[in-house]
């Protein structure tokens, strides 16, 4: 089995049903939040910022402390420390990590795709044909009146890297299959015009039948 460096972080989404008080005499303030399993939870994120401390106080609840400078609540998001593709979506982030950690088979794959969707074509001197260019969507002037256009580019750039993906997997006869693209779908894509930001849920599936759900924000 091939090992390849963690630099894209893809983790479960953890539901939250309810955000139910405040935490009764405990400073600085802290959230009581209620969901279904918080077991794995490695990191909780209120309003985007994530949170200075969390505790988990049983399966169902966990307690975490007020970010600074957030003085309304929005959005609380938590992270599970596995990628289990059992959740309704994922979370991305990019960084090495506290800990150096190796990736194989499906995780491997994911990142990877989403390692090229991203990349913009010229950007790689050595291969200037490689990249979905997603990052050149970002930015781009985008109301949930028409969408249509963006959905089209995602839905190119998504083919683009499928394609190129299975050209450069097809010199690798001694890739495992859970490593090995069989196919990628852009299911969705939402749009949050108070945040000014779009979200896409994209399936990436391997030849060995398994598959992930990639959600990106735009």
């Amino acid at each position: 089995m091939s090992y390849q460096l963690e630099v894209i972080r893809y983790r479960d989404t953890l539901l939250v049903t309810e955000v139910s008080r405040f935490v009764p005499g405990v400073t600085p303030l802290t959230l009581e939040v209620k969901g279904e399993n918080f077991a794995n939870a490695e990191r909780v994120f209120i309003n985007e910022v994530q949170c200075p401390e969390f505790m988990i106080i049983d399966k169902k609840t966990l307690y975490a402390q007020l970010p600074e400078n957030v003085h309304s609540i929005a959005q609380i998001e938590v992270v599970s420390s596995k990628f289990s593709r059992s959740e309704g979506s994922s979370k991305i982030s990019f960084e090495v990590g506290d800990k150096t950690r190796k990736v194989s088979g499906l995780l491997k794959l994911v990142q990877l795709f989403a390692k090229w969707l991203l990349q913009s074509p010229g950007s790689d001197i050595f291969d200037p044909s490689r990249g979905g260019g997603l990052q050149e969507i970002v930015g781009q002037v985008m109301t949930g009146k028409d969408m249509q256009p963006v959905y089209a580019s995602l839905t190119r750039s998504v083919s683009m890297t499928v394609n190129q993906i299975r050209a450069a997997q097809s010199n690798q006869p001694t890739l495992p299959l859970d490593e090995r693209l069989l196919r990628a779908e852009l299911l969705d894509l939402q749009v949050f015009e108070e945040q000014m930001e779009a979200r896409a849920r994209i399936r990436v599936e391997s030849l060995a039948g398994s598959s992930a759900l990639a959600a990106l924000q735009l």
